[in-house]
Parts: C-alpha cells; sequence; structure tokens
C-alpha cells in the first residue's frame, strides 16, 4: 500500500516536472526569437544609419565643393578691382566683375546653403552633417543599441532558460528512476529529484523576472 501511494506521489510529481520542463522549453523558445528579432530590427537601424551617413556625405560635400567656387569666384571679383587702372579698363573690369560676383551669388543662392558659413568664411562641414543626421532620425529610427542591448539581454535569458531546462530534465530522470526503484534508496532518488525541480522552479522565476 505504502509502496503504491509512493508510486503514485512520485507519477504526479514527475508530471509536474514535465509541464514546468514544457514551460520552460516554451519561454526559452520565446526568448531566443525575440533576441532574433531584436538583432533584426537592430541591423536595420545600422544600416538605415549607415546609408543615411553616406548620403549625407555627398551632400554635403557637394555643398562644400560649391563653396569652395563661390569662394573662388568671390576672390576673382575682388582682383579685378585695380584703383590705379585708366577708366576705360575701370569699366571692362567693372563689367566683368559683376559678371563673376553674379555667379558667385547665384551659387550661393542654389547650391549650398549660407548659413553653414562662419564668421571667418568657412564653411562648417560637421554642423551641415549633424543637422542632416538629426533630421534623418526624427524621420527614421536610425538609433541600434537599444536593439542590441535587448538582444543581448533575450540570449542570456535563453540561455539561462536552456541550463534551466536540464535541470528540470535531470529531476525528471531522478523522479523516474525513483519510480521504478524498489530499494530504500528510492527515497534519495525522489529528495534529489524534488530539489532539483525546486531549482528549476526557481530558475524559471529568475529567467522570466530578473534577465
Amino acid at each position: 500500500m505504502e509502496n503504491e501511494r509512493f508510486k503514485s506521489t512520485t507519477a504526479v510529481l514527475v508530471a509536474v516536472v514535465t509541464v514546468l520542463g514544457a514551460i520552460v522549453a516554451c519561454m526559452a523558445t520565446s526568448a531566443a526569437s525575440s533576441a532574433a528579432n531584436a538583432d533584426f530590427e537592430g541591423l536595420n537601424a545600422a544600416i538605415r544609419a549607415q546609408k543615411n551617413e553616406i548620403i549625407n556625405e555627398i551632400i554635403a560635400f557637394e555643398h562644400y565643393d560649391a563653396f569652395t567656387s563661390y569662394t573662388r569666384y568671390l576672390e576673382l571679383g575682388n582682383l579685378l578691382y585695380d584703383p590705379n587702372a585708366d577708366d576705360e579698363t575701370s569699366r571692362a573690369n567693372g563689367v566683368i566683375q559683376r559678371e563673376v560676383w553674379g555667379v558667385a551669388s547665384g551659387i550661393s543662392s542654389y547650391f549650398f546653403q549660407p548659413r553653414y558659413v562662419t564668421a571667418d568664411g568657412v564653411y562648417d562641414l560637421e554642423r551641415e552633417l549633424n543637422e542632416a543626421f538629426t533630421q534623418d532620425a526624427q524621420n527614421e529610427d536610425l538609433n541600434s543599441d537599444p536593439y542590441f542591448k535587448e538582444s543581448d539581454r533575450m540570449h542570456k535569458r535563453s540561455s539561462f532558460l536552456t541550463a534551466d531546462m536540464i535541470v528540470l530534465a535531470v529531476s525528471f530522470w531522478f523522479l523516474q528512476l525513483a519510480q521504478v526503484t524498489e530499494k530504500n534508496i528510492k527515497y534519495l532518488w525522489v529528495i534529489v529529484g524534488i530539489l532539483l525541480g525546486l531549482a528549476g522552479v526557481m530558475g524559471l522565476m529568475i529567467g522570466r523576472l530578473l534577465i
């Protein structure tokens, strides 16, 4: 009678450990899937950021090249002024000077933003790149760090729960061993199985709540 009651109790414990193992396996799989999704989103954000950075650099350097041309035409116009020239030469130089300065004005109006030119006449390329990236970040998600941090966390959870699943599997093995053993050592096996099962429950809680 006592042996039958022991086997029944052990069978219940085996069933409980089996259910716990299934729950942990499901959680580990879900964590691994979440980690993969986070990796994918992080890579997408990193690719978008890199793509926008390349495009912004191309555009910014085009603007910088236009500013260089603007400076060259502006300086050329200044060089055309000769206070010692005669009237005819001054008039001819004045015509060319106005044309050159007109080209410089057109370049500054259409091919770069004058607001990026500093007070000492230097083109602030870094400011334009920073503003372009800030604008892109408002329109798209370019920050990959949160996704990769979440991925690391989910990978840790998945690994921890996988280890916990092994603990529950060993608990299952000891409980099964206790169930088929007729000698008194079966009580030791069932105690070991219960302790491992409790460790598995604790691992499940840690994996779910703390990792």
